[in-house]
């Protein structure tokens, strides 16, 4: 058998057997010439049938395919309004099971249709189904024959552009030996016009292809004729849609200059920043299908704004922090350059807790994106906070400028100035801090997913130099920093090794004492070493005598914090299925009393194992962990944590 042409066989056969199902229906359906109005035609009664699928060697793959695909299947409680219908349906099952058996490489498969006895194809099939007791049996037999595997593959260049090109057919997917589904040379074409529009060629195309299946040999032979067409750079970039938000701003994303040379992954690229500036609803970047004057690739984006002002709330309870309830307010275009005001008011500890006790929060967030350049942000965030943990009391304000400026796709930089001012009770008593700082976070991500990355790593670097004009220690340097590495082991990413390690470190004083409370570094908790107790692996108070003025009670295992911190974390993420994984874990570490991590206090480990619902939005989270070294009376035995998204 031989498939050729510019458009292939296959597709032309596809296509025609959708045509085939719905002109048998509609043949059905309609009324002869001299037939009375639509109305009567109705009153007809339909033709009840059962159906009953039957493979030779019984695979159950096959019997699978043949009950998705089959419209006598799925129309089973729908009657045909005549016997002409049901038999053309069978017709129609005939070209569709096959056309979905050679999608899976079977391309000597043999289907056939009868209806009480007599195959579809027969004229007398519609006779046979009016004179058959009803409900008439209808029977779908198929021989699926052996899978076809690829032969002889090759690419057939169709210029001078394509012959420059050496493809790896291996990482299409077509290789002598595996098996031939016809869907494995579609998606074989889809990676070859890929490799040359990632070489610089944007008007790359497939024109034509010659597939020849080999039945005694049992191979499919294909040859892929490619076109690379011209490479030509980026050409002008030019938007559509804007109405109340500044063009300029979201011009001013684009990752490429005209004449820069073509890449694909910066038009990716280009989509998210545009999605990041989160005032489009809709958003589509069209690249023209030749080039302009200049031999350019001209792009146009077209988008769609989004509502710009919000509201919500959320309220929520736990056994032990009580209830909270936080409202939120927020404009995403305020001034037309897409900047975010963003208002939120919450309470906590309500209910479980007395009113000295409560929390209240207050914060202002504005941020304004191409402040300077396209790529740089202006970070302004302000927040009036009541604090009530178990660790410290504290009532104060906190106020930070910044500029954040992506330096490469996966590099950014953020500088900005903090003042802060806090009145912090603990077990060392109450001390007044005034802070003025110039906070610096650098970070580095090239994975490949925000909430569910397979391969690449992520770094966090933070340095906060700050002055305290309140208090003996004057100098207060905080450093903090994590590292989170993914493997996959194969090539769909079933298998992913993650891990990560983070240590902090707290510099200039003397003592833990002179550390403000909020400062501190803690460990232990869901988002930490899981098994453990929010805080737990955490230095603890000691009893002072005498007590300071207004200190707080030193309950036994209290946390206090300390001034540096150290965590790793290994998980092995498993996909059971494509929805469903499972997820192995170790987690260990704690937080230390001094300005360096001191092994000789307790190290803390926890283990467990959690369960992956993979969604849309990312995978939902379901750890269940215990801890296995240091655990204290105040730490449970077993800890559930439930969130969107992997734990890092």
């Amino acid at each position: 058998m031989a498939l050729n042409g510019g458009t292939g066989a296959w597709l032309p056969r596809l296509v025609a057997a959708g045509l085939a199902c719905a002109l048998a229906e509609s043949a059905a359906a309609q009324p002869a010439p001299d037939a009375p109005p639509p109305a009567a035609a109705n009153a007809v009664p339909g033709v009840p049938y059962t159906v009953q699928i039957q493979v030779d060697g019984g695979d159950a793959e096959v019997e699978k395919i043949a009950s998705d695909t089959s419209t006598l299947k799925t129309l089973e409680k729908e009657t045909p309004p005549g016997p002409p219908g049901l038999v053309g349906r069978g017709k129609a099952d005939i070209e569709r099971i096959a056309a979905a058996l050679m999608a899976t490489g079977r391309y000597n498969a043999v289907v056939d249709v009868t209806v009480a006895g007599v195959s579809v194809t027969s004229e007398s099939a519609a006779d046979a189904a009016q004179r058959a007791r009803k409900p008439v049996p209808t029977l779908i037999r198929i021989n699926p024959g052996a899978v076809f595997t690829f032969g002889a593959v090759r690419v057939a260049p169709a210029d001078a552009g394509a012959r420059a090109i050496t493809f790896d057919l291996r990482k299409t997917g077509l290789e002598t030996g595996k098996p031939a589904p016809s869907t494995a040379v579609f998606a074989a074409e889809s990676k070859i016009v890929d490799q040359l529009r990632a070489d610089g060629y944007p008007f790359a195309k497939t024109v034509g292809r010659d597939i020849v299946a080999d039945h005694p040999r049992r191979q499919l032979d294909v040859t892929i004729k490619v076109e690379a067409g011209p490479r030509a750079p980026f050409g002008d970039v030019t938007i559509t849609g804007t109405r109340e938000v500044d063009p300029a701003v979201a011009l001013g994303r684009v990752p490429f200059r005209p004449g820069d040379r073509y890449d694909p992954e910066k038009i990716k690229k280009l989509k998210d920043a545009l999605a990041k500036l989160d005032v489009f609803s809709s958003i589509r970047v069209r690249e023209a299908d030749r080039p302009d004057a200049s031999g350019r690739v001209p792009i146009a984006i077209e988008v769609e704004e989004k509502k710009f002002r919000y509201v919500g709330a959320a309220a929520k309870w736990d056994s032990v922090d009580g209830a909270g309830v936080n409202a939120y307010w927020g404009h995403r275009n305020l001034f037309g350059g897409a900047e975010k005001l963003r208002i939120d008011a919450g309470v906590g500890r309500l209910i479980e807790n007395p009113p000295s006790e409560y929390e209240y929060k207050l914060g202002v967030h504005f941020e304004k994106p191409g402040i300077i350049t396209g790529y740089d942000d202006l970070i302004v965030d302000v927040i009036a906070q009541r604090e009530r943990p178990d660790a410290y009391w504290r009532d104060g304000v906190t106020g930070v400028v910044a500029i954040r400026r992506q330096l490469t796709d996966e590099l950014s930089l953020q500088i900005g100035v903090e003042g802060d001012y806090s009145k912090i009770r603990d077990t060392f008593g109450e001390k007044n801090f005034l802070l003025a700082g110039l906070p610096i976070v650098a970070t580095y991500d090239n994975t490949d997913n925000l909430l569910d990355p397979t391969k690449g790593v992520r770094v966090l670097l933070q340095a906060a130099p700050y002055y305290n004009a309140k208090g003996e220690q004057k100098s207060l340097n905080i450093f903090k920093g994590q590292i989170s590495a993914y493997w996959s082991l194969d090539e769909d990413s079933r298998y992913i090794l993650a891990g990560k390690i983070g240590a902090g470190s707290i510099l200039g004083p003397s003592s833990t004492a002179d550390v403000p409370a909020n400062r501190r570094f803690f460990a232990g908790g869901g988002g930490s070493i899981r098994g453990f107790a929010y805080q737990s692996a955490s230095p603890a108070c000691q009893d002072i005598v005498p007590k300071p003025h207004k200190a707080l009670d030193c309950d036994e295992d209290q946390p206090l914090g300390g001034r540096s911190l150290l965590e790793t974390s290994v998980e092995a993420r498993i996909k059971v299925t494509d929805t469903i994984g499972v997820v192995p874990f170790v987690d260990a570490g704690a937080a230390f009393d001094k300005a360096f991590p001191d092994f000789k206090e307790d190290i803390r480990v926890g283990a467990g194992v959690g369960l992956r619902y993979y969604t849309a939005i990312g995978p939902i989270r379901f750890d269940v962990a215990t801890p296995v070294v240091g655990r204290s009376k105040n730490d449970p035995r077993v800890a559930f944590y439930v969130s969107i998204g992997q734990s890092f």
